[in-house]
């Protein structure tokens, strides 16, 4: 065990780490890289913790508090880390129950209750829910990894807290660990503690309930959202017990640690309408939000324009906004529950014909289709990430987004808001909000490296809380306290609500080791920044282009925390976390570690430092952050730079030089073909490349094709000619190593679909894209190929002639890393003319629907997107073209990333992890569906399907190639 720490460590952590390391059957991490990604969450905050617990069982949480408490070291529980208000960071030990205690203990429906551990993730609660009709309510923006126990430590709301509440409102009882390390229950029907210290916490809480009754229903905010400091407006007495469970919903872990809850569960909305309102002004949209809440709408959600510019501009989005009319400042999405859809249509017409009277908003779009709800609500979803999307030092920051007022206050507040932004200099904010119970997401935009900008920050926090306080609201109202608001509660509620605070918390804690600084004592809100005045940033010279960041440690500083990458049912990002659970393999702990390995932290030293390699080497530089990552933290490129910059520092590994060189050793491969599969294929020569070079001998090699495409094409010419007259449009087909020597069945119905369909097709002598070069780091090779390739290329792109390919990972070399390797305005113009086949054709089919007309349907099928086409430029194209052959009978497979990525799944030491992340939902599908004729476009993903489902996978232009019955 690594116990190095930072000069910050408590006295006696390393007694504490051995102690800790020899009783919990879960794991503690004391290294450099775990306190390293465990120093941020979804914050503007920093603090490197001194370890790390990884907790199995309610016993090896109870251990964990009671040697914290003996060490007297901090201990602070984590959920998901995506919180905005610095609620999970802290020195000591961090507490991530999320690894290992995320069971579902038991589903009652017809008590419509659930038991769970606290790392259950709320939307796989709600996928185990589904099937009885039932949910767990509250639901946040980040419900993908939002964990169970972190949204009872924050009393999580979300959209439709207006019809289900908050968090509190479905919690029945809760098992915690107290400080002392005993284990007690709260909650309904269940009987009182009697351990020695829940009954003191009883007697305090009750005390302050009667004492304090007058006082606290004159302070505490009359708002729907009311989620600062400890919750004793919610305390009630009923003569045989006090309801504890209640305060301990967003206490943030400061008075106990949540290892179990019970659960009450709602109803599924029986039929659902949204009504998308659009507004030429955001005052406008929140002025109407009165009126829209007198139709009993089950949410009312503002999104303002800086979120709906950057959802317009992101790929796993682009195509989801087609709801969006015009250029509104602001949209109010309204949803509406009923039990009836004659109903439900009734109160939709009647609420638009309603705000059509009265003139709020332009337009009106009333969705009803479930796909087109869902692209709606995840534009919303991503808001927070949104924001921060935009490169460089000034972001839209997260310190007074929480406030709430009385929703028919809205409108005048934010007016003053905006007046107070404008008063401190402040000209740009993003706005997003629960309009429906008066909960607005205000964003400033600042740049926290400056130390005017920090005490602007804290000045303009200052001024909101005041004015909250003015209209009856508050600071908090549903993300938590935290390091950014703890500071702002004395004035919210007084020093006799703040000295009842501090009793409870000693009470619970009295030696202050549960999350200390939040809430009671707070710490001050500019101290502990994520960047603020002291950052400075060490960035070396590049390869690739990163001036639009300012160099790789802006790159890696836009991670904003939001822990997308830490989903697990929808989309490709992060593969390795989804197979593993580890923290570690997330994009976020991966930008963390660069950017404290770019900055002068001290924690992990520089880009040689071998903590990187270690959260690097499950990275499969899949590219799907670039897209589905809301900030677009592109990690492929990072890596790809990182493993540059290692390679000159520790020369180039036997394995990587080998993949490298497999360009050419493919030509090679084909001319000794068939020698040279029989050779390769056998298990004395796989054994050997096992041990020398460390490819896995369970992975067969790819089998050379003797007949070249390159060389079929030459002689198909000489046979056939020039096809078609000079002025007939032509294409030119870029033809990749993995066509070329390993599947020329593709090149080949590639060139016999698109004759068919009327064009020239040209084949010029490219080299390779580059890829394997890229995927190991070696850049200056691959700028050498880029730069011919950019020569051979560039005249047919100068004349419009469009660049077609059929390799995802080809593909994008030449729109990706070809104009950031050769920085020309004429690469620039070969990535620009560079598009996959399926695009391609899908263009063509848009200039004349006719032309796939004369096709047969082929059999049904199902689809598996490579990840680079799914990051880069999506799937939609590639599924419109096979629905149009296979006569609408083609789906797409919710699967993630195939796991082989390149050379991943050959190496040895990733053979398992490749396995396991093409398991998680791609292997399943393609074996329950056998009759399925099942299509990818990758050349790696073919090969691992077939190696691990035994299914033949064909290219979609195969599939194309059979409906015009040209192979």
């Amino acid at each position: 065990m690594d116990s190095s720490s930072t000069d910050m460590e408590p006295t006696g952590f390393s007694q504490l780490a051995e102690e800790l390391g020899h009783t919990l059957v879960g794991r503690v991490a004391c290294d450099r890289l775990t306190r390293a990604i465990y120093a941020t969450d979804g914050s503007i905050y920093e603090i490197i913790p001194d370890g790390v617990a990884f907790p199995e069982s309610i016993e090896d949480v109870s251990t964990a508090v009671k040697l914290c408490s003996q060490h007297n070291v901090p201990i602070t529980p984590r959920g998901a880390g995506t919180g905005l208000a610095g609620g999970a960071v802290n020195r000591g030990v961090q507490l991530d129950c999320s690894r290992y205690m995320n069971r579902i203990l038991n589903i009652d429906p017809a008590a419509r209750t659930a038991r769970v551990e606290p790392g259950v993730v709320l939307d796989e609660l709600n996928a185990a829910l589904k099937d009885h009709g039932l949910h767990f309510a509250p639901d946040v923006a980040t419900s993908s990894r939002a964990t169970i126990g972190g949204m009872i430590g924050n009393n999580s709301c979300g959209s439709h807290s207006v019809v289900y509440g908050r968090t509190v409102d479905h919690v029945l009882a809760v098992d915690v660990v107290l400080t002392d390390g005993s284990l007690c229950t709260w909650g309904k029907g269940v009987d009182t503690p009697d351990n020695a210290l829940a009954r003191a916490c009883t007697v305090a809480l009750k005390r302050v309930a009667t004492d304090l009754a007058d006082e606290i229903k004159a302070r505490f905010p009359k708002v729907m959202r009311s989620n600062g400091g400890y919750a004793l407006d919610r305390l009630a007495d009923d003569g045989q017990r006090i309801n504890a469970e209640t305060l301990l919903c967003g206490s943030e872990g400061t008075l106990g640690v949540i290892v179990g809850a019970t659960l009450n569960l709602e109803p599924l909305p029986a039929h659902q309408a949204l009504i998308v309102a659009h507004f030429d002004d955001l005052l406008g949209a929140l002025a109407a939000t009165p009126q829209v809440l007198e139709h009993k709408p089950a949410a009312v959600e503002l999104i303002d324009e800086k979120i709906m510019s950057a959802a317009q501009a992101n790929v796993s989005l682009m195509k989801k906004c087609g709801f969006i009319e015009g250029n509104p400042e602001a949209i109010l999405v309204i949803e509406l529950y009923d039990d009836s859809p004659s109903s439900l249509e009734g109160r939709s017409d009647a609420l638009v014909s309603e705000m059509k009277a009265r003139s709020l908003g332009y337009t009106h779009c009333q969705i009803t289709d479930p796909d087109e709800q869902a692209n709606v609500w995840a534009m919303r979803n991503a808001g927070l990430g949104l924001l921060m999307s935009a490169p460089g030092d000034r972001k839209a920051y997260a310190f007074v987004e929480d406030t709430c007022v009385d929703p028919a206050k809205l409108a005048e507040y934010i007016g003053r808001f905006q007046a107070v932004l404008e008063e401190e200099q402040c000209e740009q904010a993003g706005f997003y909000a629960h309009a429906s119970v008066g909960v607005i997401h205000a964003r400033p935009v600042l740049n926290l490296k400056q130390d005017a900008d920090v005490q602007k920050m804290r000045s303009i926090a200052d001024r909101i809380s005041s004015l909250a306080l003015e209209y009856g609201g508050t600071m908090t109202g549903e993300h938590g306290d935290g390091i950014i608001r703890s500071s702002w509660l004395e004035k919210i509620y007084g020093p006799k609500i703040m000295t009842a605070f501090r009793e409870i918390k000693e009470t619970f804690d009295p030696h202050y080791i549960l999350n200390p600084g939040k809430i009671v004592a707070p710490l001050p809100m500019t101290e502990n920044l994520r960047y603020g005045r002291d950052f400075k940033a060490n960035d070396p010279i590049t390869h690739l282009d990163f001036s639009e960041h300012g160099g790789m440690s802006g790159l890696a500083g836009m991670c904003s925390g939001v822990g997308q990458c830490r989903q697990r049912l929808v989309g490709t990002m992060c593969p390795s976390y989804i197979a593993t659970s580890d923290e570690t393999h997330t994009t976020r702990a991966r930008a963390n570690a660069l950017r404290l390995a770019l900055s002068d932290r001290k924690i992990i030293d520089g880009l040689a430092d071998p903590a990187l390699t270690e959260v690097m080497d499950l990275c499969i530089s899949c590219k799907a952050c670039k897209s589905e990552c809301p900030t677009g933290t592109d990690m492929a490129k990072l890596k790809t730079e990182w493993l540059s910059y290692r390679n000159r520092s520790f020369g180039v590994s036997r394995q990587s030089r080998f993949i490298a060189d497999s360009i050419h050793l493919a030509k090679w491969g084909s001319a000794f073909s068939p020698i040279s599969n029989w050779l390769a294929q056998s298990n004395l020569m796989r054994r050997w490349m096992e041990r020398r070079y460390g490819l896995d001998r369970r992975m067969p090699p790819p089998r050379f094709a003797h007949q070249t495409f390159r060389r079929w094409f030459k002689r198909y010419r000489k046979r056939t000619g020039s096809p078609g007259p000079a002025d007939q449009p032509r294409v030119v087909y870029f033809v990749d190593t993995w066509t070329n020597h390993y599947e020329p069945r593709i090149g080949i119905a590639t060139v016999k679909a698109l004759e068919s369909l009327g064009y020239r097709v040209i084949v010029p002598s490219t080299q390779c894209c580059g890829r394997p070069l890229i995927s190991k780091g070696l850049l200056a090779e691959a700028k050498a190929l880029a730069e011919q390739n950019a020569g051979v290329l560039g005249s047919f792109a100068q004349r419009n002639v469009p660049i077609i390919g059929t390799e995802p990972s080809c593909v994008s070399a030449l729109n990706d890393e070809l104009p950031q390797l050769v920085r020309t305005p004429l690469a620039k113009r070969v990535a620009e003319a560079t598009v996959d086949i399926e695009t391609f054709l899908v263009r063509a089919l848009d200039r004349n629907p006719t032309i796939l007309e004369a096709s047969r349907p082929t059999n049904p099928a199902i689809y598996h997107g490579h990840c680079h086409q799914k990051a880069l430029v999506g799937t939609d194209d590639a599924m419109t073209i096979l629905r149009a052959c296979t006569g609408e009978r083609a789906s797409e497979i919710n699967s993630g990333c195939c796991g082989m990525a390149g050379s991943f799944g050959h190496e040895l030491e990733h053979y398992d992890v490749a396995k396991t992340i093409g398991a998680e939902r791609l292997f399943p599908a393609i074996l329950d569906q056998p009759d399925q004729q099942v299509v990818a476009s990758g050349f790696s993903c073919r090969h691992q399907i077939r190696h691990h489902t035994g299914s033949s996978a064909e290219h979609v232009i195969e599939i194309v190639a059979e409906a015009l019955g040209v192979v």
